[in-house]
């Protein structure tokens, strides 16, 4: 599992600025290092979210309550996909489908259920994309 940084409630503004809202995330990606490094990224793009990662969908259903506010998954795991994972979550929470896999059903198939799908890309900038998607999809 990886860590877990920050202090405050999930769904409360902070000290850190008015408005700003802290959200919880659970990143699930089957390749550890792929997941550490959203984590860590995440966390560092914005302080605001509170981000751990389990590397199997089985660990992220374990996890996944209330208590989390939006999950960024990947799509292709062992066992269950990203879609999958999501419509068995006990818990109504917001997603997104973050892959490499390129193909417009598998989007389609994340904003049919509510979420947001966003490609894996190898620049920098792309984290905090990623970071403006989850507080979307953790606001809703």
């Amino acid at each position: 599992m990886g860590t877990v940084t920050g202090e405050g409630d999930t769904g409360t503004e902070t000290d850190a600025g008015v408005g700003e809202t802290r959200y919880t995330v659970l990143v699930v990606d089957d390749d550890r290092m792929v997941a550490a490094l959203v984590t860590e990224f995440l966390e560092h793009v914005d302080d605001g979210l509170e981000v751990s990662y389990v590397t199997t969908p089985a660990a992220a259903l374990d996890r996944l309550d209330a208590s989390v506010d939006c999950v960024v998954t990947d799509y292709k795991m062992p066992g269950m996909d990203g879609v999958a994972l999501v419509e068995r979550a006990a818990a109504d929470v917001g997603f997104v489908l973050y892959t490499a896999t390129e193909a417009a059903e598998v989007a389609a198939a994340a904003r049919e259920r509510g979420g947001a799908y966003m490609q894996k890309r190898t620049d920098a900038d792309q984290y905090a994309d990623l970071a403006a998607l989850v507080r979307e999809q953790a606001a809703r």
